[in-house]
């Protein structure tokens, strides 16, 4: 798929689709008026949508034809559709959690890809989605780009090339959820370090203390 360019609509259908296949498995597959509620959310998005269930059903059948969604043969009287994009972009699960974090929100840190792409099966850490990220955009159709850092910016960002070049109105401006995503995600990683820190230092002590029994030495008044 060298030659795949989406609009910025068939994205966000892809997207939220992958989505909830994976925050909502008991109502995927999805109807297109369950599609275009989810690319309609006013949280997690950038940039916000206002799309009628017509543009929707024309993304579907447009993103149909290029294999990256499918009917369900199982639908009832009303039709839903199954998302394909691990499958036809050969994506690994924490590769399609950097990549559709991107899709719905616009341009994005590593710290903030991390965050966002962790409800969506993504990489345990900030060297996981580098590795990701690099992997996007080493082939012979990029599919992620660094963009250059703008004046105030404390990091460099990343957007997804599915809809063309990306721009300075990709990235979305700084929230407050987002923020608070980037220091519980930072907050974890203190947790989870001092956690294992302290585990060492009592694996250690107990070896220390072996070692003094079997060579005889009467343990210090500290130990």
């Amino acid at each position: 798929m060298s030659d795949l360019e989406l609009s910025a609509i068939e994205a966000r259908v892809l997207a939220v689709m992958v989505e909830k296949s994976i925050t909502t498995p008991q109502y995927y597959p999805m109807t297109a008026n369950a599609v275009m509620v989810a690319a309609n959310q006013k949280n997690a998005r950038h940039p916000l949508m206002s799309l009628t269930e017509g543009e929707v059903g024309n993304a579907l059948t447009q993103l149909e034809e290029q294999r990256l969604v499918a009917r369900d043969s199982f639908s009832g009287r009303v039709q839903k559709w199954r998302q394909q994009l691990m499958h036809q972009m050969m994506l690994k699960t924490p590769t399609q959690a950097v990549m559709v974090a991107l899709m719905l929100r616009g341009a994005l840190t590593v710290a903030e890809i991390r965050a966002h792409a962790d409800a969506l099966n993504g990489p345990e850490d900030a060297a996981g989605v580098e590795a990701a990220l690099q992997d996007l955009a080493d082939r012979a159709r990029p599919l992620v780009q660094l963009l250059p850092r703008a004046p105030g910016q404390s990091a460099s960002r990343w957007a997804h090339t599915l809809c063309g070049t990306p721009s300075a109105d990709d990235i979305a401006p700084a929230s407050a959820a987002s923020a608070r995503a980037v220091q519980a995600m930072a907050s974890a990683d203190a947790v989870a370090q001092s956690t294992a820190l302290a585990a060492r230092v009592e694996q250690l002590e107990k070896r220390m203390a072996e070692l003094e029994r079997q060579l005889g030495i009467e343990p210090s008044a500290d130990a």
